[in-house]
């Protein structure tokens, strides 16, 4: 109405000026936001079209938040959860729900609950988790620890201050699976600190997250390694050392010392470490028999003594 009273104002002047002129009827439907015959408004042409894939996606994400509002029982809200987790950072708006679940009584429900905030929300998730790695069951702090991983938090220290307070071995093999996805160079001496902590299983991803940042400075703590229980440490304790090219005569001796393993897949893995650590070939066969093995053994001991 007001501009329809200025525009017969401005009639009523008579004025020949451009300002002066009659308000035209394009002008007028342009100002009241309506469309020109065969056009759109400014917000609509503003607003893009919403794509059949979108609606149906929010119209997915409504029929959950519905069915989760009104779930009670545990195992059908972690089943919930893990189709909220489907969709990504596109299920923010049920953020709710996934707190919810974590509040859950059940485990099983609370450890599906992060890892779904770690999809939905991998940039602040982090206090949640930080609450999952302190619960009381075992189950939830390893869910804890791998949704650490996969919504890719590179501040490592929360993580790794865990491990000295944690007993359970699936743990601490959760986080350092963690620290080996996502860590850096410069965790390195962070990592290295909680070493002599860890269950042997939880050292496998150590010695590899090692390892892969070139850690020569402690080559000392892989060459322990080779003492282990776990054959399959062993192993890749001496590949990892054969890598690192460390050629100081404690990790010399720690590989000469692990020709004598029983077991033929270590023995291996170190006299190929001695070989490209040393240029040398003293002929030595781990498949050799137990004599055999001894002689050689004691030409890589004897030239180790002379030549470091």
């Amino acid at each position: 109405m007001l501009v329809m009273a200025c525009a017969l104002a401005l009639a009523a002047c008579g004025g020949d000026d451009a300002a002066s002129k009659e308000v035209s009827s394009k002008d007028l439907k342009s100002l009241k936001g309506q469309p020109e015959k065969g056009g759109a408004t400014a917000a609509e042409r503003a607003e893009p079209a919403i794509t059949p894939q979108e609606r149906r996606r929010r119209a997915a994400i409504m029929l959950l938040r519905e069915k989760l509002e009104k779930v009670k029982d545990p195992d059908e809200r972690a089943d919930l959860l893990a189709e909220v987790a489907q969709f990504g950072v596109h299920a923010k708006p049920l953020w709710s729900a996934v707190l919810a679940g974590f509040r859950d009584e059940e485990p099983f429900t609370r450890a599906v609950a992060l890892e779904t905030a770690a999809k939905v929300d991998p940039l602040g998730c982090q206090p949640l988790l930080l609450q999952g790695l302190g619960d009381d069951e075992s189950e939830v702090r390893e869910m804890a620890a791998a949704a650490w991983a996969l919504a890719g938090i590179k501040e490592l220290s929360p993580l790794l201050d865990r491990i000295e307070n944690e007993f359970e071995a699936r743990v601490q093999f959760a986080i350092m699976v963690a620290v080996e996805a996502v860590g850096e160079k410069h965790h390195v001496p962070l990592v290295a600190k909680v070493v002599g902590d860890l269950d042997p299983s939880a050292l496998k991803p150590t010695i590899r997250f090692l390892g892969k940042h070139g850690a020569k400075d402690h080559a000392g703590t892989i060459v322990d390694c080779l003492e282990k229980d776990d054959v399959d440490l062993r192993i890749l304790a001496a590949r990892t050392l054969k890598a690192l090219g460390v050629k100081a005569k404690p990790i010399l001796s720690g590989l000469a010392s692990a020709l004598l393993d029983d077991e033929p897949g270590v023995r291996e893995a170190a006299v190929n470490a001695l070989k490209s650590l040393t240029g040398q070939d003293l002929g030595y066969d781990p498949s050799a028999d137990e004599d055999a093995r001894s002689q050689a053994r004691a030409a890589w001991v004897e030239w180790i003594s002379r030549n470091t």
